[in-house]
């Protein structure tokens, strides 16, 4: 049985709140400001604690909003697309006419799910590898250079995955997501694939600007 239907702007402001998590562990990250050390610290406990806290706020927000434009529509309006993440099932709900793109969304996700994890991951880990190095004093590799790689490798990355989507055809009653689920319910998937694309795009610019001035 269902709980009470929650206040729609309070679902809608703890989604971006929680969301703002992300860029501020992205700015620690990318800016790295000093001391090093610190800024990759900060980050990585906003990482687990944003987890920790987004995940309660998607089992509260899964019965209402929807996956794909963040709206909370009426009782009774829309659809439910099922979404299998790790060993359980979320029955997502989405308004009219919004479980299509949802799904085709979700679907290239799991079915690139490879070479988005590892664009995704290996330059994080790269990252976060020379963020260590930088702090303890034995700097490898020049930290600009393997952040504008991060930049650059992320941006397209995210690019493919905003994009790639607009080719699937076709839909699937329940679909597999590979990445962290609870991230799209804080803002709709429509809203984090825009963010995708422009931020996407501004990382590829920062990142070929960096090596083509060397």
């Amino acid at each position: 049985m269902r709980t009470a239907p929650p206040s729609p702007l309070r679902l809608q402001i703890l989604g971006v709140l929680l969301f703002l998590f992300i860029p501020a562990v992205l700015f620690l990250y990318v800016r790295h400001p000093e001391p090093v050390g610190l800024s990759l610290a900060a980050g990585v406990i906003l990482m687990v604690g944003h987890r920790r806290l987004a995940r309660p706020y998607m089992r509260r927000a899964l019965p209402w909003k929807c996956i794909w434009c963040n709206r909370v529509p009426p009782e009774g309006e829309g659809e439910v697309l099922e979404l299998r993440a790790g060993a359980e099932t979320l029955p997502a709900r989405c308004c009219a006419g919004h479980r299509e793109p949802a799904a085709r969304c979700f679907t290239f996700l799991h079915a690139w799910r490879w070479p988005l994890r590892l664009g995704i991951f290996l330059p994080l880990l790269a990252l976060l590898a020379a963020l260590a190095a930088a702090a303890l004093g034995r700097e490898i590799v020049p930290l600009p250079a393997v952040t504008a790689f991060f930049q650059l490798a992320i941006g397209i990355t995210v690019n493919l995955a905003a994009w790639g989507y607009l080719l699937v055809r076709g839909e699937r009653s329940t679909v597999a997501v590979p990445f962290p689920v609870h991230n799209f319910f804080l803002l709709g998937a429509r809203a984090l694939l825009w963010i995708f694309r422009l931020v996407g795009l501004w990382w590829i610019w920062k990142g070929l600007s960096f090596f083509l001035s060397l």
